[in-house]
Order: C-alpha cells, then structure tokens, then sequence
C-alpha cells in the first residue's frame, strides 16, 4: 500500500504502519529496545519528515506513457529475482557456518560490531544487499522524467 498509493499522504500513513508492524516483529523477537528506537526514528522522523515534505512541497503529475512502464517494470523483475537468487545462494552456504550458540544477552555496545563482523559476517552480506536493494529501488521510484 506505501508503494501503490495514488495519494502520497495514504502512501506515507501506509509506511508508518508497516514500520509499527515491524517493531511489532522486534517485540516478538523480545527485543523491545529495537521496538521502541524502530517507532522512535523510523515512525516518529522519517514518517514524520516525509508527511511534512509531502505537505510542504506541491507535485505536479507528469503525463506517463502506458508503453515506458512495461521496461522498467520487466527491469524491476529481473532485478529483485536477480537480489531474491544471491541471497538465497549466500544464506544457502551461511548453514552450516553460523555458531550454534546466540552471543550473551549482556553484550556491551562497544563489542557488537566485532561480533557482528565476526561471528555473523554472512547475514552482515544479506542486510547490505537488502539495504543496496531498497536504495536502488528508492532511487528508480523517486526519478523523474524531464
């Protein structure tokens, strides 16, 4: 719905639910500080920045060729199967590799970026070509055709 919205105040209230829905995740997962900074900065700024740039800023909606659309769309699918198989292949060879034991719950902030780089370096690689996915998708929807 935050994708296919034709008004982008219903797009940007669709956004902050699913970033509710996934500190709900955090919660789930018993991790309520997560919960709470993901409501924090991604509901309670982003959500909020981008209601008041949508407010702010008066868009004008170009003219679209029913014909340039096809393209790009067939492009996006290549390109999220093209993601979808490399993370499937990376987490197929992580398996075997990652410790059979979580890290202490007490672990110091200082500590969590060895542990991350170390203990678990191959879904370290799977959030960064998810990251690098979502960039470059954001970058393809928010181009404008001049």
């Amino acid at each position: 719905m935050a994708l296919q919205a034709k008004e982008l105040i219903y797009g940007a209230i669709s956004l902050a639910v699913s970033f509710i829905g996934i500190a709900g995740f955090f919660v789930s997962l018993d991790a309520p500080y997560l919960a709470m900074l993901q409501i924090a900065v991604y509901v309670g700024a982003v959500v909020v920045l981008i209601l008041f740039t949508i407010m702010l800023v008066r868009r004008d909606e170009p003219d679209k060729d029913e014909a340039g659309e096809t393209g790009e769309g067939a492009a996006g699918l290549w390109l999220a199967g093209l993601l979808a198989v490399s993370i499937a292949g990376i987490a197929a060879l992580a398996g075997p590799n990652l410790p059979s034991t979580p890290p202490p719950a007490n672990l110091p902030i200082s500590q969590l970026g060895p542990v991350l780089a170390g203990v678990y370096p191959i879904p370290l690689i799977i959030l960064a070509l998810l990251l690098s996915g979502a960039l470059l998708g954001a970058l393809i929807l928010a181009k404008v055709e001049r």
